[in-house]
């Protein structure tokens, strides 16, 4: 079992089932600093792979595949945006709407554009490649980790990079948060709350999209109904315990990527595969409950 749990198998799956999660918190993150509370993600990660999916088909290309998945991802924050921003929704009444409306939205264009049910396998469908990288040859053990990952895990891992960067080293990072710690002193600076919202929600909508587009679209090359799996609110939750930090955020995904790669490797034992699929969600509620522990004892100190 401890063999398990730090095998090369194990942490080099971690790595890899990182990147979906890791795109969309980091997304997340920018919503968070702007003071939008967006629980739709799992719509536009599951949306997005689907169109990912479909993309790759038409065109034979991983490329277009990525393309179609982003662009679907900015149409699902621009339709999150018109009804919280301009029509002045309740935006957990908007995300929960979409989140429930996803499943069967793209169950019915995989029936009319596939004509079928379940699972879509085409010749057509290409994935994004593997890379290797001759430096981590050099380097024991965590060469073998993180080598011959996909293209897009390592585009996530540069995604938090520069995430960590705009968000504290630039001015448009620094009215982010601006307009999350106070509006009103933002607008009567000459800042615009309304542009910097939506420029964060259209952020949060391309790494979504290129979120989902990591699950058909790393090797597997196929869709199937519900792919995201609970993904966008693993990623919610990780962007909400990092508190809209994205290298803190990205820490969390680490740690739910880390039950999910573990609980697969755990159906190989005598254990209820019930218990087992459940151990990322659990590890997610485990989390956030010591999150919110320990920000009770610093107000309290």
């Amino acid at each position: 079992m401890l063999q398990l749990l730090f095998s090369v198998s194990t942490l080099s799956a971690m790595v890899r089932m990182s990147a979906p999660i890791a795109f969309a918190a980091v997304g997340s993150a920018y919503g968070h600093k702007a003071k939008i509370f967006n629980i739709g993600l799992e719509s536009y990660v599951l949306t997005s792979a689907f169109f990912a999916t479909w993309g790759s088909y038409l065109f034979e290309s991983a490329l277009m595949g990525l393309l179609f998945g982003i662009v679907s991802g900015v149409v699902m924050s621009a339709v999150f945006g018109i009804f919280v921003l301009h029509f002045k929704s309740d935006p957990i009444v908007i995300g929960i709407a979409m989140n429930l409306s996803a499943w069967g939205f793209t169950t019915l264009l995989m029936y009319n554009i596939f004509h079928t049910r379940g699972s879509v396998m085409d010749s057509r469908i290409k994935s994004f490649g593997t890379v290797h990288l001759p430096l981590l040859d050099r380097i024991p053990f965590v060469g073998e980790i993180l080598n011959n990952q996909n293209i897009l895990v390592y585009a996530a891992f540069l995604s938090v990079i520069l995430a960590q960067v705009v968000m504290y080293r630039t001015p448009f990072g620094l009215r982010i948060r601006g307009v999350g710690n106070n509006e009103e002193a933002m607008q009567s600076s000459g800042v615009s709350v309304l542009k910097y919202k939506w420029a964060s929600l259209i952020v949060t909508g391309v790494l979504t999209g290129a979120a989902g587009t990591c699950l058909p679209l790393c090797g597997i090359s196929m869709f199937t109904e519900n792919m995201s799996a609970g993904k966008g609110f693993l990623a919610v939750s990780a962007a909400r315990i990092g508190k809209g930090d994205p290298l803190k955020s990205f820490l969390a995904c680490l740690i739910f990527a880390f039950a999910d790669a573990l609980s697969v490797g755990l159906q190989g034992f005598s254990i209820p595969s019930q218990l087992v699929l459940t151990a990322p969600y659990i590890i997610t509620v485990l989390v956030m409950c010591l999150t919110n522990l320990g920000e009770l004892r610093k107000e309290s100190v």
